[in-house]
């Protein structure tokens, strides 16, 4: 009888105090024993504080509204345009490094594949991220408003006279972006909860990104990059075209190492 209760304790002492009326937590220590009598282990001690939280300048707490479409002045002349679908601004390494890394070093959320986040992407996840901040929390965006225009030719068109007009724009997201950041008194717990439904919902994967994370990633790339002892890498496969890779391989492979392959 005591097992079934054990996980509704745990349960219980994970959750903020500010969650959890001492009182009710009294009367379950009463009724339930409490982690270290049955195992003789010291109890959870572990306090979580914030020294050095850094927070925005200009304030602002909350994700900001993007416009969905560029501000165009007609007295300048500006007007819509067409473009090509410029595909290359989302194959291959973010150039920058400074989009690749947490101002704030705290958590993000950053792309795995590259793709396209249209306005109702971002219009998404600002509203999925603001619901649930709550005081001394903020998040900031890490990516331009929608500027890539995207064409579409409207149901029952015949087929040619040129290029459709445009229907919406998107923003251009390359591998290993960071698209927002969270901080202020946040546990990286209450920052995966906030994120986890973004994960598989727009065109390309997402993930959770922590400072230490990607700190992480970077000294093992680092090491394994001076300790690799294995004679083969895409590398020296490409460059003498071994099993004539060269034919099945594509330019952006070839550039790429094959590290930033479309899945």
């Amino acid at each position: 009888m005591t097992s079934k209760l054990i996980p509704l304790r745990l349960a219980i002492a994970t959750v903020s105090k500010r969650f959890v009326n001492k009182w009710y937590v009294r009367a379950m220590r009463g009724s339930l024993p409490l982690r270290g009598e049955e195992n003789n282990t010291p109890p959870y001690t572990h306090i979580t504080t914030f020294e050095n939280v850094i927070f925005p300048v200009n304030g602002e707490m909350k994700l900001a509204t993007l416009p969905a479409e560029p501000i165009y002045d007609p007295v300048l002349g500006e007007k819509k345009h067409t473009s090509t679908r410029r595909l290359v601004e989302m194959r291959g390494p973010e150039a920058f490094q400074h989009r690749r890394e947490l101002i704030y070093k705290q958590y993000g959320l950053a792309a795995v594949d590259g793709g396209l986040l249209s306005a109702k992407a971002l219009a998404n996840i600002q509203e999925t991220v603001n619901t649930r901040l709550r005081f001394k929390q903020f998040a900031v965006w890490r990516v331009e408003a929608p500027w890539l225009p995207q064409t579409r030719f409207p149901k029952g068109r015949a087929l040619g006279g040129g290029k459709g007009k445009v229907n919406h724009y998107g923003t251009p997201i390359r591998p290993g972006r960071i698209i927002l950041e969270l901080g202020g008194f946040i546990t990286e717990m209450e920052a995966r909860a906030y994120m986890a439904t973004l994960y598989n919902r727009y065109p390309f994967r997402l993930e959770f990104v922590s400072h230490e994370l990607l700190e992480r990633r970077k000294a093992i790339e680092e090491r394994v990059a001076k300790e690799n002892e294995n004679p083969l890498s895409w590398e020296k496969v490409i460059r003498y075209n071994m099993q004539n890779c060269h034919s099945f391989l594509s330019p952006h492979d070839i550039i790429w190492k094959c590290k930033y392959r479309t899945k």
